[in-house]
């Protein structure tokens, strides 16, 4: 199963890679004119947050807190290294844990959850705003 878990993270975060790629500052902070409605650059942020937090999570064994290291939500050149960056951070950590406790099985769970959730709600966005889809988009 974390076999599994590990493959389809990675799948989301390839998929985020090529999102970002398609992306202006513009396209970055449109919102929808519906109650808390998020721009696609809030749900990067959140994202590129949670990444970092669930990383440091695998490593500790336990949750330690949400914190994200993103300064800017318009730019698709800084959202594009932190997604980098935190997918790189989470490989290292990954390669280095040694005690698979049933406790990270359920930080991998869930941090493949929050990515697939963000996933559906940023392709509601998208389809919205009338801007493409990369094909990687497994749900599209």
């Amino acid at each position: 199963m974390q076999a599994s878990l590990i493959k389809h993270l990675n799948n989301r975060f390839i998929s985020y890679h090529d999102w970002i790629r398609g992306l202006s500052s513009e396209d970055l902070k449109a919102k929808l004119p519906v109650k808390k409605n998020k721009s696609l650059g809030e749900h990067f942020w959140c994202l590129i947050g949670a990444r970092e937090s669930y990383t440091r999570a695998l490593q500790a064994g336990v949750w330690v807190g949400f914190d994200c290291s993103l300064e800017s939500i318009e730019s698709p050149e800084k959202i594009q290294a932190k997604l980098e960056s935190s997918a790189q951070t989470f490989h290292q950590v990954l390669a280095a844990v040694d005690d698979w406790s049933e406790a990270r099985q359920e930080i991998l769970l869930q941090l493949l959850e929050h990515e697939t959730m963000h996933e559906g709600q940023m392709i509601r966005q998208m389809l919205a705003l009338e801007l493409k889809l990369p094909k990687s988009v497994k749900w599209a």
